[in-house]
């Protein structure tokens, strides 16, 4: 929302200066080299989607000659696949479509990750910021799709061992994930591939309360059950009933909260007992099955799962709120989103705080009567729910001033600061970039940060990688 804002107004600050196009790694290789030795920061660069300021050129205050934007758009080749083993060789360039388009050239598979932004990003953006994807249990984490991958950064190349596992000290791999192009580029991967669904069972379950947050609670309670009950949904998206109405136009779900349940296998020829069991869990908390079975059979082919409905039309404005939130920047309004992670024995009290924090906020704000903050979960575990929270107002824009930035940081920021108070993190899935340095910073142990200066300093010594994402440069003023 930043960016683009700042774009509407023809507020173009500290732009890059160069951007290249590496076609191998000893491309990347050498660019690097020659950044170091001429003073000159790199930022990494998949598809554009970060909404968290992590591949913005950083501050001219650092001192550097110029900024080089590193794309990696030409780096787009599935190298290999392993239908034995199913994994798949992939370039950090790779985009979404492109690599599910070969993956079902392929014997009909799937790597079946699917972020908001899918359309727009790439297999490297999705290590480096440990995305989350498709699946709202058991698989959340881009983290549990990665087998090895390697790295190019300003001092040599370095490739993970292809393991399915390892207890051999400190996970490699895993130090590269969520690295947001600090220590390297990700110049390709093994990632875990699946076979496509065949079939899917499908269910709407709606909770009622004297309004939607008091609904939302009730459906947590139920989204914790199920969680802990051994059974894994692919889909088990709590979503606030003035989210529905808002994404849906369907003004009979206001005082409801809307559990999207979903399974899917290609194994199996008959998903009905695991959701009957759900369903009835949800029955504890007062859940309500729409269009409800009556002989308990919800089990279709892998086209037809939830299409219609209210379900169906939430889908539709799910995939579309990238494009969503563009227009709104352009019609006046302020609309952003911020999620996080937190244990469930602190939830209840931590969603009423948090809804407290935003309302005094946006109360004080001038914002033409339009105030919204709704809350849905994208991913859920056994010990806590990954909340994510959707803020929509009213901008306050004069003919002389647009304050929308102003007015969203002043909403993040109490949010935030909330969140840090309960123990939850400052991303779940959006990564830290810029925009969330400074609650990130207060989340780590004692040892971390300097912990991870040391390994920058090995990868990167001249520091001319996404300066400012995750560490303060040595010169920064943060």
């Amino acid at each position: 929302m930043i960016d683009i804002n700042l774009n509407v107004q023809g507020k173009m600050e500290e732009p890059t200066d160069l951007v290249c196009f590496p076609e191998t790694e000893h491309d990347i290789l050498e660019l690097l080299k020659y950044c170091s030795e001429e003073n000159i920061s790199c930022v990494p660069f998949g598809g554009g989607s970060s909404v968290v300021l992590g591949i913005n050129p950083p501050s001219d205050s650092l001192g550097f000659r110029a900024v080089i934007t590193l794309d990696m758009i030409k780096m787009n080749e599935i190298l290999e696949i392993d239908e034995v083993s199913l994994c798949a060789r992939v370039q950090g360039g790779v985009y979404g479509p492109t690599l599910e388009e070969h993956l079902k050239s392929h014997g009909n598979l799937t790597f079946r990750y699917f972020p908001q932004s899918f359309e727009f990003s790439t297999v490297g953006g999705w290590l480096a910021t440990r995305g989350g994807g498709h699946f709202a249990t058991l698989y959340q984490h881009v983290d549990d799709l990665v087998e090895s991958l390697r790295i190019v950064t300003p001092v040599g190349v370095s490739e993970t061992r292809r393991l399915p596992g390892s207890g051999a000290g400190p996970s490699e791999t895993r130090m590269y994930l969520g690295s947001e192009g600090t220590l390297g580029v990700i110049s390709e991967a093994w990632i875990r591939i699946r076979k496509r669904p065949t079939i899917r069972a499908s269910a709407t379950v709606i909770f009622n309360g004297k309004d939607s947050r008091e609904a939302f609670l009730l459906g947590a309670e139920a989204v914790r059950s199920i969680s802990q009950s051994g059974i894994y949904p692919a889909n088990c998206r709590l979503v606030d009933g003035q989210e529905m109405v808002l994404m849906t136009k369907m003004q009979n779900y206001e005082n409801t909260s809307v559990l999207l349940l979903g399974f899917e296998s290609d194994q199996r020829e008959n998903l009905d007992v695991d959701m009957n069991h759900v369903l009835g869990l949800c029955r504890k908390f007062g859940g309500k099955a729409e269009n409800s079975r009556k002989d308990g059979k919800w089990t279709k082919s892998s086209k037809g799962g939830e299409r219609s409905g209210v379900a169906g039309a939430w889908g539709k404005g799910f995939m579309a709120g990238g494009y969503i939130s563009s227009e709104a920047v352009l019609r006046g309004v302020l609309s952003n989103t911020f999620e996080t992670a937190i244990t469930w024995d602190k939830f209840p009290a931590f969603y009423k705080a948090i809804n407290a924090a935003a309302d005094e906020v946006m109360s004080g704000q001038n914002n033409n009567g339009l105030a919204r903050f709704t809350c849905r979960f994208t991913h859920v575990y056994p010990d806590g729910p990954a909340p994510y929270f959707t803020a929509v107002t009213g901008g306050d824009i004069s003919e002389s001033c647009d304050r929308r930035i102003e007015q969203w940081m002043q909403i993040k920021n109490a949010v935030m600061d909330v969140m840090i108070q309960f123990g939850a993190t400052s991303t779940h899935h959006h990564a830290v970039g810029r925009l969330h340095r400074r609650h990130y910073d207060k989340e780590n142990g004692a040892l971390f940060k300097p912990s991870l200066s040391a390994l920058k300093s090995v990868h990167d010594p001249k520091w001319i990688l996404n300066p400012e994402v995750l560490l303060d440069h040595p010169k920064s003023k943060l």
